[in-house]
This record gives structure tokens, sequence and C-alpha cells, in this order.
């Protein structure tokens, strides 16, 4: 089947008593949805908001978040999704100035925190502000875009810009692979909106023509009840989240068609465990906050275990080893070639990701971990060994000359774990390190499911250290 354009407006208009968004109680048609979008439009246009200026938003996910989101893309703005959390932490006003944002929306104005760089307001009184109107505004010359923060998982979480697509909305092109669309059942959406990894799949089956069902409070029980009550087509899970349910062993009634996951290394006997729970349905990505860069499915991954897919059409991925290209097999740090729509001018260099990883001889990307100085590309190889020995479930090595392992296991993890990460550290050649074990989820986490290596330095970790 070809892939067709198609939006929540021309959704609204063929199917309007379509729900659109649940999250708890609350709930949107698409009716209702297009409606609120148009009208927060109007209301941003009464305010004198420049065509293109950045929007950043702490609204929780739901139907709310969601009306605002497509206002942006319709309508030609820039959205900052972004923690409330952090907006009212010391560094907030920094984070809202790095992404030059001109207004700030939320639900309810916070008491106390930190002076912001703009102006706030609540999406309720933008949408009153609306003009009485009988047909809906007109669209921008150019689409929105959304933006993001890095994750925070070494210090303060950064603003990163991305380039505003020089044409105008059209909405997505939907094709059968990514299981959303006017015949097909709800995404379901776990994780919070301010990470592209998260926001990025909901928002696709949003504008493809399926409803999104928000999981607001986790737990894998909750996970497999909403997919089968409302007959759930597609859903993304962050690593720690897919790794609750294997524990769990939550095996929805309702099969999914399509589970996307990304964000961080799955170790690949985890992976199988969850394609032999959940079915052939996994659809792993990697990217960076400035786009999604490959794809893998269910099958090409059992074709190539521990790979995170080829580029996408339109990107380009080179592996380097000081400024120069290296053979398929060779670790080197990864660069992308973005697509024309996400470069910020023509001509703009190649991408550095910031990971290590290298190309098979079929073109596929394996990601070995995070690159920088010699220590953190010795500790980012041995991650990478660790995730391969059976009974791991996440690992991050920190502390440099002195590195200690934090690595989570399933129950009962094999009595030679150890000798395994001391075999591997040898084969590198690193240190010999400290080693710390404890359950799967023990580790502390970004609300996107990310290890905060931050907090990771003192040697005790989740569990008790082990020479």
């Amino acid at each position: 089947m070809r892939p067709y354009l198609w939006n929540p407006w021309a959704t609204a208009q063929e199917r309007p008593g379509r729900l659109a968004v649940v999250a708890d109680d609350e709930t949107y048609t698409f009716a209702e949805l297009v409606r609120r979008a148009d009208d927060l439009c109007l209301g941003l246009r009464a305010r004198g908001l420049a065509d293109g200026a950045v929007l950043a938003t702490d609204i929780p996910s739901g139907p709310r978040f969601f009306a605002l989101a497509l206002t942006a893309l319709r309508y030609g703005y820039g959205l900052f999704p972004v923690d409330g959390r952090l907006v009212a932490a010391p560094f907030g006003p920094a984070l809202l100035s790095g992404m030059d944002t001109a207004l700030h929306i939320t639900a309810r104005p916070a008491e106390g925190g930190p002076a912001l760089p703009c102006p706030t307001v609540t999406d309720d009184e933008l949408a009153s502000g609306a003009a009485p109107r009988s047909t809906a505004p007109a669209a921008a010359a150019r689409a929105g875009y959304l933006a993001f923060a890095t994750s925070g998982t070494t210090g303060d979480p950064q603003a990163v810009p991305r380039a505003r697509p020089w044409r105008p909305y059209k909405g997505v092109a939907v094709s059968p692979r990514y299981a959303a669309g006017t015949g097909l059942g709800p995404h379901l959406m776990a994780n919070p909106t301010f990470h592209l990894g998260t926001l990025g799949p909901a928002l696709y089956a949003l504008q493809a023509g399926s409803a999104v069902v928000v999981q607001r409070a986790w737990s894998p029980g909750g996970f497999a009840e909403l997919i089968d009550r409302h007959g759930a087509d597609s859903a993304m899970l962050s690593l720690d989240l897919l790794l609750d349910v294997l524990a769990a062993g939550a095996r929805p009634r309702h099969p999914l068609r399509a589970l996307f996951h990304g964000g961080a290394a799955c170790p690949p006997q985890r992976k199988r465990e969850a394609i032999a729970l959940l079915g052939p349905v996994l659809h792993e990505y990697y990217g960076t906050s400035r786009s999604t860069l490959t794809e893998i499915t269910t099958e090409e991954w059992l074709r190539h275990p521990g790979s995170v897919g080829r580029p996408l059409p339109g990107i380009g991925i080179e592996i380097r080893d000081a400024g120069r290209p290296v053979p398929s097999g060779t670790v080197g740090t990864i660069h992308a070639r973005l697509r024309a729509a996400d470069r910020e001018r023509p001509g703009e260099p190649l991408l550095d990701t910031g990971d290590l990883g290298f190309l098979d001889d079929d073109g596929y990307l394996h990601v070995v971990g995070r690159a920088g100085d010699e220590g953190q590309r010795d500790e980012a190889r041995l991650e990478y060994e660790i995730r391969l020995l059976p009974g791991v479930c996440d690992v991050a090595v920190v502390g440099g000359a002195d590195p200690v392992c934090h690595v989570e296991t399933v129950p009962g993890p094999p009595d030679d774990i150890v000798t395994g990460i001391r075999d591997a550290a040898r084969r590198l050649g690193v240190p010999a390190p400290r080693i710390a074990l404890g359950p799967s989820g023990s580790l502390p986490r970004t609300p996107s499911g990310k290890i905060r290596r931050a907090v990771l330095h003192a040697p005790a970790g989740p569990g008790r250290p082990r020479r």
C-alpha cells in the first residue's frame, strides 16, 4: 500500500465524533481537538506572537497538550515541551532562554519558582481569547516544529534548537508499518511528552487518524489493561518500562501491531524475551533531539541482533575515527547527515551524535555507547560487552580511572556474571572495575527512562559493591 498524506483536520471532517485523545477521565473527539487547536491559534495571533515563535509548555500529557501541539505544527510555531519541575528549577530560565522562548503556556500558573524570561499564560486563557469565527484560521506558510532539551543524564538539561520546515503543514505520510490510521485502534503512550522518542510515535498516530491513550500512572498491569480496554494497536515504551513489562509477564489479550522502543540500548537477550512475550511487533529506533535517524523491525533485528537499523530515507550515517571514515565493523563516532527539512542551513556539516558505534556489512548501525574522552569511550565499550552477558537488564559504567559497573540484573542472575564482567574488562584492557549488582529498576532514571549517570559516581550504587 502506498503512503498517503493525512491530518487531524481531515479526520475531524470525515469522522468528527471519533475519539482523539484520552487521559484518565479527560477526552477529546477529533472535532473537539481541532476546534481547540484553532482557538489556541487565534489566541496566539491576538497576542501578536511572531510567525515561528517558540512556545514552551509544561501542560501534562493529555487532550489539552495535543491540541497545543497541533496548533504549533499547523500554524507555524515551535513547540518546546518541558517538564514543569525543570521550569521551576534554578536553571529553568536559562533553559527557556536557550530556546529563545517567546511564551510559556501552562495548565495552571505555578506559585513561586524563578522568574522566567518570557510571559506565562494558561492554555484556557489563550483559547478564550479567540475571536468568534465561522471558519478555521489560515494555516501558516511554513509548518511548525518540535524542539526538545537533552535528558540531563550527565548534568543540567540543555536546549537543542531544531530547524523549521520550509513547507506548509500537510500532516503525515501514513504507512502500514506504523500501525496507525482511521481504520486502526489507538496508540498507547506511557512516557512523558518532553522527549522526541515518546512524543514522535504518539503525534504521528494522532495525525494519521488513530486516537492516543495516555497512561499517566505507570504499572505493567495497567499498560496491558489499557491496551485491552481500548483495543490499542500500537504503543511506545522506554527501556525501563519494557523491562517492567517483561518482569511482570504483562501480556495483553489484544495483540499489538507495533511496539516502539528506543532511547537506550536494549540487551539482546531481553529483547528476545520481549519478542517471545509480545510477538514480532517490536519497532526500535535511534536518533537525537534533532531527528530520528534509524529504525528496525523485529524481522530485521533477528537477522542483525543488537542493531538499531538502517538510516531512514534522506538520512546518511557515517562512522569516523580521528575525523576520517572507517570501514564496516570498525568502532568510531557516529555522524549523521540529516534530511534537508531538519538541517539548520544548506550544506550543514555532518552531525556528531556523541555516540560510538559501527556499521555491519549490510549497513545496519550498532550503537556501542557514549563517546567523549578516552576514559568515557572505555566505559562505553565495557557497557556494550556487559549488555551481551546473560542475566543483564541494563548497565552504567562510571568513574573513569576507578570504574564502577552498576548493573541491573534479572532475579537470581547467573553466578558467573561478575566473572563475565571482569573478563570483558581484561579483553578491553580497561582497569578492573568494582561491580554493584541490583535488580531491574534500581538505577536512578530520568522521567524519559534514561539512567541518571551524574548521580552514580558514588561506588555504592544500586547494590552491594563486589570486587
